[in-house]
């Protein structure tokens, strides 16, 4: 018996490793544009914790995420992402559990114009400097909003 186990083993190693089928798919589409821009940005700031971009997709009706580092992909923006969107004005708290600092800022492309919201949250603990963590989102989307040639862009494959 162990002979037989040892044979199957050795065939079964053998054997060439086939993807799955979503896989491929992963493999043969890749992420928009957007998705490398978060990656990207958080790799620059890991005091971001997590960083997600509402904006609405060419020819759609919902303004959506449309990348993040905590999923959510396709999820319609909440009330306070559109009234940032429609006020220009940020949002600006600390969460329930009282750990994390958020900011949800208009999101602009290079020339100026207004095409969605970016969060943008920070670990917090009471006595935080508030202001600072803001100004810190802001440099963040400023940096972005450089590399944001256009709304449309941002669902273009990554290269």
């Amino acid at each position: 018996m162990k002979v037989a186990n040892l044979i199957l083993l050795t065939l079964t190693a053998a054997l060439p490793i086939i993807p799955s089928a979503s896989a491929q798919a992963t493999q043969q589409q890749p992420a928009p544009y957007a998705q490398k821009l978060v990656n990207d940005t958080l790799s620059k700031h890991p005091d971001v914790v997590i960083m997600a971009m509402h904006v609405t997709p060419p020819n759609g009706s919902d303004n959506v995420i449309i990348a993040s580092n905590i999923g959510r992909i396709g999820k319609k923006a909440d009330e306070d992402d559109l009234r940032c969107i429609e006020t220009g004005k940020s949002n600006l708290e600390v969460n329930k559990a009282g750990n994390h600092f958020e900011d949800e800022l208009v999101l602009q492309d290079k020339a100026g114009n207004t095409i969605g919201a970016l969060g943008v949250v920070f670990n917090y603990k009471s006595g935080d400097d508030k202001e600072k963590l803001a100004a810190a989102a802001e440099r963040i989307r400023d940096e972005l909003k450089a590399q944001i040639p256009s709304k449309e862009k941002l669902f273009e494959a990554a290269r």
